[in-house]
């Protein structure tokens, strides 16, 4: 009933404690998915940053060149080839490498046209360029006036196209207002800057990816018309690259970003992992925990119920000789004990029971005073085959009106070893008096004593029930028996084969066990010889 009592509350707590532990462990194993696509999200939503503060870089630049030239020429009212205007103009073209040319409206439709030296050393035909740009600006008439109308109302958004010049190279043009500078029939006259791709790669965006370039990312460009990469910051021509974003001065061009040595994929894939393995661990952790909690509070209660065991089996250890003692004390006073023989046996039973109390009291209070170490052991030099047989001459007379039979397996001429007396007495007392009280019907009883490798042995067998082997540890705890049925049929305190295990510690020893149910049991003691 107390098993079924105990059970119920180990399931209670397990359940209480572990149930929403396990929920929250399946709600994550099922919301990983949704978990991954938010890592992710989280990843993607940072390297769009990336490529949208680069974007804003190179916007900026490209303001810088506008602001300007504009500033130029709202100073400078003449744009004639010497003047200081047209001379700041061609400075910034110079030492600006990605700037191939630069384009001043000076009146409606005809201006200034500047081209940097190629490659080669050679210039492009200004007069030829400028027809083409008169063209454009005529076929992108109603298309550049809602550009002046935006840069009117404050914002300046270039008029982009591809411009291809005689030595092949990607160039792209950016026409732009030229605010609060007015023409003939109050105009409003238009700028150009000549924007050669891989130099504005390499002078404008390369320099942006190295200051932000921390060993996190690789970033790239691709020409869009060809699909190549014309700029990495790494030597691996196979990269597949996570993000893109067109250039929004450049179309032609676009940026991309992938995380250093890995994926989002995998870096979503392997958070949601360790986050499941430290909840794993975490899940662990608490079971053993729990476990360790459990097994300590079954052990506490076991414990507990042995005390109380212990409590009422030595109260009926106590009482059924004091009743004898008692009983059989009262006859032989009021004298209605009448023959010689029947007086003696009266004696005896007395002596017997007497003996029997002081030795259950002995035990009590040498494992007390051994738990709470203030039992004092006086090791000295003994005959051990001296001291076996002076015990068993003092137990011969209980054990054979038990009605056992002894037989003795005593070697001589063993060595002299350091014991203490008293401390072994009790242990070979105990060990004989558990032999007596589990054995029905075979009533023998073979106690030997022999010498082995460095060490004495004194051995108990009986052919009594056995002892099963998965009690053989725990029958040398303190209050343990042997099953709940033979705590009250078979006396005891359950501190006999505690107090021997702790003598044979004292003594540096060790006590063994070897039994089987059904086939009796053999105890013994191992003394260690130098």
């Amino acid at each position: 009933m107390r098993k079924k009592f105990t059970t119920k509350i180990v399931i209670i707590v397990i359940i209480a404690l572990l149930a929403p532990l396990t929920s929250y462990t399946i709600f994550q194993f099922a919301e990983r998915e949704k978990d991954e696509a938010l890592i992710q999200s989280i990843y993607t939503q940072q390297l769009n940053s990336i490529l949208f503060s680069v974007n804003q870089y190179c916007w900026d630049v490209f303001n810088s060149w506008v602001s300007e030239i504009q500033s130029v020429c709202k100073i400078c009212k003449s744009m004639t080839e010497n003047s200081a205007g047209i001379q700041a103009v061609l400075e910034l073209m110079n030492n600006t490498p990605s700037i191939t040319g630069i384009y001043i409206q000076k009146k409606q439709i005809e201006g200034f046209l500047a081209f940097r030296e190629s490659g080669s050393g050679k210039r492009p035909n200004v007069k030829y360029e400028k027809e083409r740009l008169k063209e454009l600006i005529e076929k992108s008439s109603n298309e550049l006036g809602r550009i002046v109308n935006h840069a009117q109302d404050g914002y300046i958004r270039p008029f982009i196209t591809p411009w291809k010049l005689g030595d092949n190279r990607e160039i792209n043009l950016l026409l732009f207002p030229l605010i609060n500078i007015k023409m003939e029939k109050e105009e409003t006259p238009l700028a150009g800057i000549f924007i050669d791709n891989i130099s504005f790669v390499n002078n404008i965006i390369a320099r942006k990816f190295d200051e932000m370039d921390e060993g996190d990312f690789i970033f790239g460009v691709r020409e869009m018309n060809t699909d190549e990469v014309i700029y990495s910051n790494s030597e691996n021509n196979n990269i597949k690259f996570e993000r893109d974003e067109k250039l929004w001065i450049l179309p032609s061009l676009k940026l991309l970003i992938k995380i250093q040595g890995t994926t989002l994929d995998q870096i979503s894939r392997t958070r949601t992992q360790r986050n499941l393995v430290y909840i794993v661990l975490v899940n662990f952790v608490l079971i053993f925990g729990l476990y360790y909690l459990i097994r300590n509070v079954y052990k506490e209660m076991r414990l507990a119920q042995m005390k109380t065991d212990f409590v009422a089996n030595v109260s009926h250890e106590l009482r059924t000789p004091l009743a004898l003692i008692q009983m059989q004390a009262e006859m032989l006073e009021m004298g209605r004990v009448r023959t010689k023989e029947k007086r003696m046996h009266y004696y005896q039973t007395i002596m017997n029971e007497s003996v029997r109390l002081t030795q259950l009291i002995n035990n009590i209070l040498d494992f007390s005073r051994i738990e709470s170490h203030k039992k004092e052991f006086n090791l000295k030099p003994t005959d051990i085959s001296a001291l076996v047989t002076n015990t068993l001459e003092i137990y011969r007379f209980h054990i054979e009106q038990k009605g056992f039979v002894l037989q003795k397996k005593i070697a001589k001429d063993l060595l002299v070893i350091e014991i203490d007396e008293e401390a072994v007495k009790l242990a070979i007392v105990n060990l004989l008096d558990n032999a007596i009280k589990f054995t029905k019907d075979e009533k023998r009883i073979i106690i030997s004593l022999n010498k082995q490798e460095k060490a004495v042995v004194v051995s108990i067998q009986d052919f009594g029930i056995g002892i099963p082997e998965s009690e053989h540890k725990k029958i040398f705890d303190k209050f343990y028996r042997i099953g709940d049925s033979l705590v009250h049929n078979t006396k005891g305190s359950g501190l006999g084969l505690s107090l021997v295990k702790h003598i044979m510690e004292i003594h540096k020893g060790k006590v063994i066990l070897k039994s089987k149910p059904g086939e009796g049991s053999t105890f013994s003691l191992i003394f260690p010889v130098a």
